[in-house]
């Protein structure tokens, strides 16, 4: 596990430990470097040994015989040579301390097997064992020897020398020091360096449980104190020092803004009149406003329990939902009924959707639905009286396009009734304002009743080249049609006689738009938009008054002096009967635009099917 990925107590720990360390590295060290220092004092004394021994050597003039026959004692006993010898020797030992006060020395005389200190009082064997292994080891190598003695053996540095005369060893020469004051210092040195580790480790542990336990401390206050935001976010951490106060103080700010944002958006829920539900992905409801409530009549505390629990097994509600979060299958403007217990049957408007997170995470969904049983109930009053008030238009338009008709044949009848035989003439007449009577009879029929629609997969484009060359042969040359048909399009689901009937109606009106005569544009693309296939015929006429655009679909409504006036009306009920709509755009002086959308051929629909409308 990565350093940083550890606890903050573990952390802590960390470099408490290491901090610890680098004083007893250090320490270590510096003990390290005392033992150099005495090493390099030791040497020292060393080469202060060697030359008072190399002073004694150059001092000592001949060998010990020599000596021993200048001063007449050749032949005299051993112990009067030693004191000979000593006596001899005084002068050369007092000068060499001279030099080196501080140091002991003198010479080893092999063959009586003697120290020569230059005290004539001294004589016989006056050394220890171990001093005469150093001799004997020092002869016998013709080299230097050295002994270190520590504190407990006295603290003594020695150092032996073989004494050369005539190409011979015939003894030693020797010198000591004593360095009971270097390992006195060396010791109080290594006593403090020792005082100095422990009190460190001591205070550096001492800090560091002292440092752990407070922050530990506060972060536990911080996090019990998090924690119970979790259930109310009013509660406020209490106050705390350094770095973990400016935590406590930012994470009470963030509170704050996150009570404030809930309070605002409660707000909003509360104040709109559609309900929302929202659901996790557990399928328990985490939220829902009062809206909801009301329209769905729910009652206890809705948020935390599932939906199966809190709405009936056939319900669209929870089903719309769990298909979101499941399937994330949506619906938009879906209207479902809902029965409740003081109002009845409603007429409801669901849609659903998904909760994302900011790194686009389905972590719920969301459904609102509207109550639109007013609404509708108003559109059908509504239309109702549209309907009151077509049919009377509609009778009155009868009324007016019968009448004349109905006059000229009533008027010939009387003539005739009067004994006057019928001309040729009148009798044309007749004929022709019966075959006017049954024309406005067939057309009102079509208007009333259109007939069956055979719907099916058909090419929207070949349904315009076919108008378009009819009206090219039959208009006159004055108009010209253009086309500008996409390619590509989807197939279109429709009737080709009903809506070749309505393009036939809407090109003839942009024909008689242009007394004078010009351009008819004629264009085919795809809406993907409203998902449909979108036919423009566009005229270069004179357009239509604003007051007279309301009234274009009205039965019966006409500009023309010629013409009953159902052209367009048919032409309606024709697009809404398959599902499409159709829009006229105009200005005076600009020209008319008129647009037909017409569905596609869907995935589940078949090549044809009869359809009564």
């Amino acid at each position: 596990m990565p350093f940083h990925e550890k606890g903050l107590k573990n952390q802590i720990l960390v470099l408490i430990a290491v901090l610890l360390i680098l004083p007893i590295a250090l320490t270590a060290y510096m003990l390290r470097v005392i033992h150099n220092t005495e090493l390099g004092m030791v040497e020292t004394h060393k080469k202060r040994l060697v030359k008072a021994m190399n002073m004694l050597d150059t001092g000592l003039s001949g060998s010990f015989d020599d000596l021993l026959q200048k001063a007449g004692a050749g032949a005299a006993p051993r112990r009067d040579k030693v004191r000979a010898l000593n006596r001899e020797l005084k002068p050369v030992i007092d000068r060499a301390k001279q030099n080196y006060p501080e140091t002991d020395l003198g010479f080893y005389d092999q063959d009586l097997d003697v120290i020569l200190d230059g005290d004539e009082n001294s004589y016989g064997e006056n050394f220890s064992k171990r001093r005469k292994h150093a001799f004997d080891e020092a002869v016998r190598s013709s080299g230097p020897v050295l002994q270190i003695l520590g504190p407990s053996e006295g603290g003594q540095l020695e150092m032996y020398q073989p004494l050369v005369r005539h190409g011979q060893v015939i003894g030693a020469v020797w010198a000591t020091e004593n360095l009971t004051d270097l390992y006195r210092r060396m010791d109080q040195v290594q006593r403090d360096a020792y005082l100095v580790i422990l009190v460190g480790v001591l205070v550096g542990l001492g800090g560091a449980f002292a440092l752990i336990r407070n922050l530990v401390s506060a972060v536990n206050q911080v996090k019990t104190g998090v924690q119970l935001l979790e259930g109310d976010l009013t509660r406020t951490l209490p106050p705390a020092g350094g770095e973990m106060g400016e935590i406590t103080t930012a994470i009470n700010k963030l509170a704050a803004k996150l009570v404030s944002v809930q309070n605002y958006n409660e707000i909003i829920l509360a104040s709109i009149d559609d309900g929302v539900v929202a659901a996790g992905l557990d399928g328990a409801i985490i939220g829902i406003n009062a809206a909801a409530m009301r329209i769905l009549e729910l009652e206890g505390n809705c948020p935390g329990r599932a939906l199966t629990e809190v709405f009936p097994p056939d319900s669209p509600f929870s089903c719309y939902l769990l298909m979101a979060l499941h399937e994330h299958a949506l619906v938009k403007d879906l209207q479902v009924e809902h029965t409740v217990s003081t109002r009845g049957m409603l007429q409801l408007l669901i849609s659903t959707s998904l909760m994302v997170n900011v790194k686009q995470e389905v972590v719920g969904a969301v459904l609102t639905c509207r109550d639109i049983t007013g609404q509708l109930q108003l559109e059908e009053q509504v239309r109702r009286q549209e309907r009151l008030a077509a049919l009377g238009k509609l009778v009155a338009g009868v009324a007016h396009e019968i009448r004349n008709p109905l006059t000229s044949i009533s008027g010939y009848t009387q003539f005739w009734q009067k004994n006057h035989a019928p001309s040729p003439r009148s009798l044309a007449i007749i004929h022709r304002e019966v075959t006017r009577l049954n024309t406005i009879v067939d057309r009102l029929l079509h208007f009333a009743r259109p007939a069956q629609a055979v719907f099916g997969s058909h090419d929207i484009n070949a349904l315009i080249n076919r108008a378009c060359q009819f009206f090219n042969d039959a208009l006159d040359s004055g108009v010209t049609i253009e086309k500008d048909l996409a390619g590509g399009l989807p197939p279109a689901w429709m009737d080709p006689s009903q809506i070749e009937q309505v393009l036939y109606n809407i090109i003839y009106n942009a024909a008689q738009a242009m007394p004078g005569g010009g351009v008819i544009t004629v264009s085919s693309t795809y809406d993907g938009a409203r998902n449909m296939l979108l036919v423009s015929v566009k005229d270069q006429g004179r357009g239509i008054p604003e007051e007279i655009m309301p009234h274009l679909f009205d039965p019966f409504f006409t500009t023309k002096p010629k013409g009953v006036g159902l052209g367009l009306a048919i032409a309606y009920e024709i697009m809404r009967a398959h599902g499409g709509e159709i829009e006229i755009k105009s200005r005076v002086g600009s020209g008319t635009t008129c647009l037909l959308y017409i569905p596609v051929v869907k995935g589940g629909e078949n090549d044809a099917h009869d359809s009564g409308n």
